[in-house]
């Protein structure tokens, strides 16, 4: 946006408030529906509508509308180490968002991966917050750069899920400034975000819609101009949150900030009509820079579209690959196909698509690869002759598999289940509208979800289908619900649960955990499945949030007759016929999810198992690991030929996975994440999630997150931060440090990277900084990077810098920053403990600012 454009906009902003009455001044003030803002034709002010999320541009709704471009997940993009792609994955949001009609997508997530098992951390890029304000800031040019505005949240301190609403994280001032903080100061100065939204949690001792942060620091010290927008009903005031520098109350209608209310808050004084006018102002600045001010006509009725484009699938498919970490490699990898007589693929994620964490981050893709079909079809494309056998070897549900295409409407025969809607409790009287969902997870929570005539939190439906199962035995259901519901096969009650009291982790902590009946079934029949459901309020629902009552939520799934041990021996044999045995494992949607943290780093179920009986039954195996945050290894790392650690990576998991295994692209993953040996050794161990009976979490690792606390403790992880090998080598020399770090001057760090190996491949310049010492074992702080690419036998020269904010620490009795003359580490390196050059510099004078 242009300085001109820019000072007009401030003109036309200031004309509008001119003009607006006071109750349209009001209006502004919340959401005029679960999406929306409210528009005001008369001044050809129209809405701005809001889509989820960090994995792609979903729409007004969760998994039954439009499809959208799924990309890889927070700490996938985060292990690309690459600013130059996160700006093109922010185009390509953008571009998603513009079809979803919509002006602002509520990405990207800027908090720290404080624990392993932090149940949202799948949304996250990293535990250091450098790393994450360059990638953040890249992303979020590349959102703007398409006219759709960027929200960065969750500010702040949103580090995990327990609790949520009322958790109090205690965090020292300089902890909050240097680390928490940190990315969303760095993504403000270098992208200047649209929007920022605030968390749920609270910070010592506020609330964050109410917290004195937004004004004292984001406004005054930032000079941040923005629109700040709550966390959905995470508006927990109407004056203070106001006051504070909430400007938007969502969803919409609203509850705090009714009309009445706040009419009668200006009456008494609560508020000053100049607060309205400063976050109207800030509205409708939202409004300009996302192209909403001077619509002449209503646009509110346009259809969202799915557009399934080329450029997007290369990009998000080289982004996978970019992604990947390549954690152990004895030599086997890349597969050469062509020397192969069979492979064997096994694993319960090699035909099924893990592709993401659940939550606000769900997506409905425009289409999914998994990993088995990509394997076939690229290795088939290499040899034809190479035989593929499968065998799945274990089960790795929490919840039990959704049904599917075992389960059809009624009427279209179409798959999922057709919904119809009652007033009142008991699925009586006359049917007020019906709709189709094509999941048997159904969640309810978007405007149009239910039929405009009944009131939210006053109605009931019945799901049905027809059940068709593949073989005949017991058959277990599984019914979770956020209300009373209840599941018939053939009329008769199956699974009942209409008085449940104890929460599963489901639909945003809200929903029941999943019980169980079980049925004998007969292979290839036609059941009649209902469920009948009272849409009621969570029953044991432990937090003040105001949207989540009105939540409606129902997810029924089913296991077949399985004989684990057999499924277990198939896949022992399979890899004892094979040349080469990939075995897939890891996480899915039901292990890492909003509103849950996890309870410890262990793979689901006999995973540890599996491995070590196929890497004995064939030593030449490749473990592909899919997770959104750090899993327990040491018990097998040294069992399997060579270890991938894939993440989620979204629409292209299989595509990327066979193109990197089979040689078709080079991994150039670096691990944005400490990998420890056991979660004993983690900073975080003792103190997460706190004290969750008294909402108290206290941060007391301090500054010493993620791969600091091993470098301060001198405790050697599994695999350290910035990890990543390649399938060539590469040697990295330092030719030069110059210049010297002052007010107005910056060192400039020179690098030859050198490609001695067979491949062409990616090496990631790391520098690290910290205050000199003599001893052996200290803190250092990731301070500039660069990613490079080298063909075979050539070498690249990089330039990094290093400014004040390399050397800088916040003083929190002054409430400066400072900068110390002194001399300081300069820390070269491939990884956080693959140093291949320690310098020394020296700053000659000393300053603070605040």
């Amino acid at each position: 946006m242009t300085k001109d454009s820019s000072e007009n906009g401030e003109s036309q902003i200031a004309d509008l408030l001119r003009k607006l009455t006071m109750e349209e001044k009001l209006s502004f003030l919340s959401g005029a529906n679960m999406w929306e803002t409210f528009s005001v034709p008369r001044l050809q002010i129209g809405h701005m509508k809001m889509t989820d999320g960090p994995a792609g541009a979903r729409g007004k709704t969760w998994t039954s509308g439009s499809k959208s471009a799924l990309i890889p997940c927070g700490p996938s993009l985060g292990a690309t180490w690459s600013d130059e792609l996160l700006t093109e994955v922010g185009m390509l949001l953008g571009q998603e968002c513009i079809d979803k009609r919509s002006h602002i997508l509520l990405a990207p997530n800027l908090n720290i991966h404080r624990s392993p098992l932090g149940g949202r951390m799948f949304e996250n890029y990293s535990e250091d917050p450098y790393l994450v304000g360059i990638l953040a800031a890249a992303e979020v040019r590349g959102i703007q750069a398409m006219g759709v505005g960027a929200v960065v949240k969750h500010f702040v301190g949103n580090e995990q899920e327990s609790r949520r609403f009322n958790i109090d994280e205690k965090i020292d001032e300089r902890t909050l400034r240097e680390v928490y903080l940190k990315p969303f100061q760095m993504v403000v100065e270098a992208a200047k975000p649209w929007a920022l939204m605030t968390s749920y949690n609270k910070v010592n001792g506020e609330h964050m819609d109410e917290s004195h942060l937004l004004k004292d620091v984001v406004r005054d010290e930032w000079k941040w101009d923005g629109m700040v927008i709550s966390d959905w009903g995470g508006t927990n005031s109407l004056a203070k949150s106001l006051n504070a520098g909430t400007d938007l109350e969502m969803p919409g209608p609203p509850v705090r900030r009714k009309m009445d209310r706040l009419l009668l808050a200006l009456q008494d004084g609560e508020i000053q009509e100049s607060v309205v006018d400063d976050s109207v102002t800030r509205i409708l600045r939202a409004a300009f820079r996302t192209g909403r001010l001077g619509q002449e006509s209503d646009d509110k009725d346009e259809e969202e579209t799915s557009v399934d484009r080329l450029e997007h699938r290369q990009l998000l498919r080289r982004t996978a690959c970019e992604s990947l970490v390549l954690l152990k490699n004895n030599g086997i990898l890349p597969l050469a196909v062509n020397t192969l007589r069979r492979i064997a693929i096994i694993g319960p994620n090699a035909k099924v698509p893990t592709a993401g964490g659940s939550g606000s981050a769900t997506v409905a893709p425009h289409y999914m690869s998994t990993p088995y079909q990509s394997l076939v079809d690229l290795a088939k494309g290499h040899n034809g002759d190479v035989e593929i056998d499968f065998a799945q070897g274990m089960l790795a549900h929490k919840l039990l598999p959704l049904l599917g295409s075992k389960v059809k409407d009624p009427e279209t025969k179409a798959e999922g289940l057709t919904l119809t809607f009652y007033e009142g409790y008991g699925c009586q009287g006359e049917a007020r509208g019906q709709r189709y969902w094509s999941s048997t997870n159904i969640f309810m929570m978007s405007d149009g979800d239910i039929p405009d005539n009944l009131e939210k939190g006053l109605y009931s439906f019945r799901a049905a289908g027809v059940y068709t199962c593949a073989s005949s035995g017991n058959h277990t259901f599984g019914l979770s619900s956020v209300g009373q519901s209840k599941l018939y096969i053939d009329d008769v009650l199956i699974v009942d649960n209409s008085a449940w009291t104890k929460g599963g982790g489901i639909f945003m902590n809200c929903g029941s955990e999943e019980v169980r009946g079980s049925i004998y079934l007969e292979e290839n029949k036609e059941y009649k499945l209902e469920i009948y459901q009272d849409a009621t309020p969570p029953p044991l629902q432990p937090n003040d949030n105001t949207l989540f009552p009105f939540i409606s939520g129902l997810r029924v799934g089913c296991l077949p007759p399985i004989d684990e041990d057999a499924m277990m021996a198939e896949a022992v044999s399979a890899a004892s016929k094979a040349d080469v045995a990939i075995l897939i494992i890891g996480h899915n949607n039901d292990w890492e999810r909003e509103g849950v943290d996890r309870e410890d780093m262990a793979l689901p179920g006999r995973s540890e198992e599996l491995i070590h009986a196929v890497c004995r039954s064939n030593p030449k195996t490749i473990v592909v690991n899919q997770s959104g945050c750090p899993i327990s290894m040491v018990g097998w790392v040294e069992a399997p030929a060579a270890i991938i650690q894939a993440w989620y990576q979204g629409q292209e998991n299989g595509n990327a996975l066979a193109d990197v295994i089979l040689g078709n692209a080079y991994p150039s993953g670096k691990l944005p994440i400490t990998f420890p040996k056991y979660l004993e050794h983690h900073g975080s161990f003792k103190h997460f999630p706190g004290d969750v009976e008294n909402d108290q979490a206290e941060y007391k690792e301090g500054l010493q997150v993620g791969y600091k606390w091993f470098d301060a403790q001198n405790i050697d992880p599994l695999f350290e931060f910035g990890f990543g090998l390649s399938y060539t080598s590469f040697s990295v020399k330092l030719l030069s440090i110059e210049g010297t770090i002052s007010q107005a001057t910056a060192s400039t760090i020179k690098v030859a990277v050198e490609n001695i190996g067979p491949r062409a491949g990616a090496e990631v310049v790391q520098v690290y900084v910290a205050p000199y010492t003599e001893n052996e074992c200290f803190m250092k702080n990731l301070q500039a990077f660069k990613k490079v690419y080298v063909e075979a036998g050539e070498e690249k020269r990089c330039e990094l810098q290093l400014g004040s904010t390399a050397v800088q620490w916040f003083d929190p009795e002054k409430r400066t920053w400072r900068v110390d003359k002194g001399k300081y580490h300069v820390c070269i390196g491939v990884s956080s403990r693959k140093i291949v050059s320690m310098e020394t510099i020296e700053v000659t004078e000393s300053w603070e600012w605040v």
